[in-house]
């Protein structure tokens, strides 16, 4: 049966550990960080980190000393060249795998006189002992220092004084518009390969940043000094993917949000959160979004195309719009404009003497758009 590995690692103690280490020329930390990327070929270095416990400083340092030594290499990732992929070094490794080789043929001797199923009996509870314990421990990292549990990420706050979040969906489209029946008929053709949801909120609970729930392929994830970094691995055109992330963020501090990429749904209700900037970069089919009481002049601005927008500001909250890119529906307030061409401007009643106000960009083109004071 193949449960040596998993029963070597459910034994072994540190002392084992420091020895094995040393027999190799490596510290244990490193050691525990070859291990890792002999399991799972092509991990980055932020998957590691959170793997092994270690912060981004940290496994950067591991990964030169692994590097120098022949053990592994980092290299642009195929798929995606922004992304960096750990392979361990196959002769390195087997060196590894002759060291342990002597504690595998002992366990096995021990496990001599046990049935098949006795064996697996053994190996399963380790297992499940060592998955508790793995969680338990992704729990307190996660509230210390972030981290995720399971698809759930958490930050803690720390002493940051302002957020930012930079959210990459790393999702393939492409976005044609058409006038085919003339200057007042217009057509907008939008191709996804990857359905991206993303809904933002307001209130991670107390003393956190963030605390987000991903369903799908995990993103790589980093939060330091009040900066979180969400990133989805881009993906050719021919994966059909789904991916859904749900961000709830600390009102405790102000937010500046930076949205790259295409997204299929963007939502969500930012009432209780301070927001001092929302840009959304990439294309977009549906935008509904609940906006805070601002603070001072906040620039909301979509620079790719969308299909629809539907932002909900506090009441008597004045709005002015810039539309560089053209909108078919325009609807603010319950006044209507249709079939919108060229740069204008549209600047609502009390613009000019408030100081706390909303500044909507729309750059990339949009075919319904629709503002509305609640």
């Amino acid at each position: 049966m193949n449960d040596l590995s998993l029963i070597r690692q459910a034994v072994r103690t540190p002392a084992y550990d420091e020895a094995l280490a040393a027999q190799l020329g490596l510290n244990p930390t490193d050691l525990r960080c070859l291990e890792l990327v002999g399991a799972e070929p092509g991990l980055t270095p932020g998957r590691l980190a959170e793997l092994a416990g270690l912060t981004s400083g940290a496994i950067t340092g591991v990964l030169d000393r692994l590097e120098r030594g022949g053990y592994l290499t980092r290299r642009p990732d195929p798929a995606d060249r922004r992304r960096i992929a750990v392979q361990p070094v196959p002769d390195r490794v087997a060196e590894l795998a002759t060291a342990v080789a002597p504690l595998d043929a002992a366990i096995d001797a021990v496990l001599g006189p046990y049935t098949d199923d006795q064996r697996s009996t053994i190996a399963g509870f380790l297992s499940a002992a060592a998955e508790v314990v793995g969680t338990e421990t992704a729990r307190i990292a996660a509230e210390t220092r972030g981290g995720f549990v399971g698809n759930a990420y958490l930050a803690p706050l720390g002493g940051a004084t302002r957020g930012r979040l930079a959210f990459s969906s790393g999702a393939p489209r492409v976005a044609v518009n058409i006038a085919p029946l003339g200057p007042r008929a217009a057509a907008r053709v939008i191709m996804e390969t990857t359905a991206s949801r993303l809904e933002l909120v307001s209130g991670a609970p107390a003393g956190q940043l963030v605390a987000a729930s991903f369903d799908g392929p995990r993103p790589d994830v980093r939060a330091s000094s009040g900066n979180l970094d969400v990133r989805y691995r881009r993906q050719s055109a021919a994966a059909f993917t789904s991916r859904r992330a749900r961000i709830a963020l600390s009102a405790e501090v102000p937010w500046a949000v930076e949205l790259d990429g295409g997204l299929t749904d963007l939502a969500g209700d930012l009432g209780g959160l301070r927001l001092s900037r929302l840009d959304v970069e990439g294309g977009t089919n549906h935008v509904d979004l609940a906006l805070p009481r601002p603070q001072g002049t906040v620039v909301v601005r979509f620079a790719g195309v969308a299909s629809s927008v539907r932002l909900r500001r506090p009441a008597g909250v004045p709005v002015a719009i810039r539309i560089a890119g053209g909108v078919s529906h325009l609807t603010v307030d319950g006044q209507r404009a249709e079939q919108i061409a060229g740069k204008r401007r549209y600047v609502g009643p009390g613009f000019d003497g408030s100081p706390d106000r909303y500044e909507l960009e729309i750059l990339g083109g949009a075919s319904s758009v629709k503002i509305v004071a609640v």
